[in-house]
């Protein structure tokens, strides 16, 4: 596995921190985790801001909640 440069990881706290605070206590699947990581590190190449991101996030635990 690649090490990770400072921008990644940097990127997946923030992720980390908006998942925190906006999906707390939403069931998802264990395997589903990279792929809101994913959906985060997308949103946030593409240059989108905090908030946008955080709508991304929202919107694609939505689809994959198990509660």
């Amino acid at each position: 596995m690649a090490k990770q440069t400072k921008q990644e990881k940097a990127a997946d706290k923030l992720v980390e921190r908006l998942y925190g605070e906006s999906c707390s206590g939403v069931q998802i699947n264990i395997m589903d985790i990279s792929k809101v990581f994913s959906v985060g590190r997308s949103a946030i190449a593409q240059g989108k801001t905090e908030e946008e991101t955080k709508t991304a996030i929202v919107a694609f635990v939505e689809t994959i909640r198990c509660n």
